[in-house]
């Protein structure tokens, strides 16, 4: 990671304009489908955070029925964008023109947000750099399925970001959510361990459990905030029966 931000800022320094261009990855989040570029988190999450503008390359269809390009320079919850550089106006919408007749669209679409940055003051510029880095960010916590991708991205947290304190707090609330737990000898985010449910043959005598105690399955269920009791898992039986056998004393005294 150190040797790519190296890299970057190498080139930088000569006063070159560096473009990157990546494949977008398809990521599934429930019923949502996410498109992002298709590079390791941490080069990406770095990318997020130098980047000026980020758009999204698809083709769409237009009213006359006819296939045409577009990049979205507007974030959403579909895909990962930014925008320092006001392209396209409130949609964040370019449409791409024949390049054969336009070889310089490219260079004139850097141009334009080059023109609009240089307009800001640095304090502006980078407030509005920041506030995207922290959407960003939401957004990559939000898309967070393992503790592999809470790992990269608490590699990535820089201590001195203006918004720092807030991608905390949305990195937890997210490691709450997957019920990941941090490891500060190993410094890494673990994963929860592999649900088991009961078997059949536990179900029933979890059932037989209950009524020699004269209570109901949707009693216990209720109590233990579950729907079923197969949603229990099999490591933690001894411990529900624990908690049956309180519940009766409580039924018993009352």
């Amino acid at each position: 990671n150190m040797k790519f931000k190296q890299y970057i800022n190498t080139l930088l320094s000569f006063g070159k304009d560096v473009v990157f261009i990546a494949h977008a990855s398809e990521d599934q989040n429930g019923d949502q489908v996410i498109y992002r570029p298709e590079l390791g988190g941490k080069n990406r999450n770095e990318l997020y955070r130098i980047a000026d503008i980020m758009g999204y390359l698809t083709t769409v269809t237009t009213g006359e029925g006819k296939n045409a390009r577009v990049i979205n320079f507007k974030p959403s919850p579909t895909h990962h964008a930014k925008n320092s550089g006001a392209l396209g106006g409130e949609t964040g919408e370019v449409w791409l023109p024949d390049l054969k007749a336009n070889p310089t669209f490219l260079a004139d679409l850097i141009a334009q947000a080059k023109a609009h940055i240089n307009t800001l003051t640095p304090a502006q510029l980078a407030s509005a750099k920041a506030l995207e880095d922290l959407d960003n960010w939401k957004q990559s916590c939000e898309e967070a399925l393992y503790a592999s991708d809470l790992n990269q991205l608490t590699e990535s947290l820089d201590k001195s970001h203006m918004y720092y304190q807030n991608m905390r707090q949305a990195m937890l609330s997210k490691a709450k959510k997957l019920n990941c737990t941090f490891d500060k000898h190993k410094e890494m985010w673990i994963s929860p361990p592999e649900f088991n449910a009961i078997t059949d043959t536990q179900r029933d005598d979890l059932q037989a459990f209950i009524a020699e105690r004269g209570l109901d399955v949707k009693t216990v269920c209720e109590h233990l905030g579950i729907d079923s009791l197969m949603q229990i898992d099999s490591t933690k039986i001894q411990a529900v029966k624990q908690d049956i056998d309180q519940l009766a004393k409580e039924g018993t005294q009352a």
